[in-house]
């Protein structure tokens, strides 16, 4: 999704309606499924340095009607997994 301009920007609308912005920072494929890993943006200068820059991580599955939709991981373990896949892929940037 990274483009030579920078990492795209994601709408989500969250459960109560509420659009929220993310910079799509990375994706990692693990045991076949796809993860997605997000940093909010905000409009707000201010609040966007006061962020403490958390990396949401989303599971990519598909809905009723076929669509690919993003949703969050309530397993404790896969959640682990795919936040070490992430480590390992963030580390491979930094040494390349």
């Amino acid at each position: 999704m990274a483009s030579e301009f920078g990492n795209d920007i994601v709408t989500l609308t969250d459960e109560e309606g509420n659009e929220l912005q993310f910079e799509h920072y990375g994706s990692v494929e693990v045991d076949g499924i796809v993860y997605v890993g997000l940093i909010e943006q905000f409009d707000d200068p201010q609040k966007q340095l006061e962020s403490d820059g958390t990396l949401f991580i989303l599971k990519t599955v598909e809905d009723d009607a076929g669509e690919e939709i993003l949703v969050t991981i309530d397993d404790e373990e896969e959640l682990r997994r795919v936040s070490k896949a992430f480590e390992d892929s963030f580390e491979d940037l930094i040494l390349d």
